[in-house]
């Protein structure tokens, strides 16, 4: 036996060194503190983020502009993927609902 060429080895690679093969679809849950309960979308890690928080909005019977979506504390943008947040299967998602600004006048 020879000496051989290192292959690199890590999250991203198999013992070969050749690169892992990811699924091409991911499943998610979207969780509600207020309602309680969770949805889980199954959708493609290439499909932006709106799709899905259409759909959990449709699905609650909730304006679009009334829910915040997060991972992890940070605000996930509606045009973005689940490859550009390193989203992985089984993640959750948090909803926040936005409650309008009140603004008020001054004392009676």
């Amino acid at each position: 036996m020879g000496i051989g060429r290192r292959v690199p080895v890590g999250p991203q690679r198999n013992i070969l060194g050749v690169p892992k093969q990811r699924p091409s679809h991911i499943t998610l849950s979207v969780h509600d503190h207020l309602g309680g309960n969770d949805l889980v979308f199954r959708m493609k890690r290439s499909t932006q983020l709106w799709r899905l928080m259409i759909a959990y909005c449709d699905r609650k019977s909730v304006a679009f502009n009334r829910m915040r979506f997060a991972y992890d504390g940070v605000p996930l943008l509606s045009s973005r993927t689940p490859d550009e947040y390193d989203l992985e299967s089984g993640d959750v998602i948090d909803v926040i609902h936005a409650f309008p600004v009140l603004r008020g006048g001054g004392a009676p």
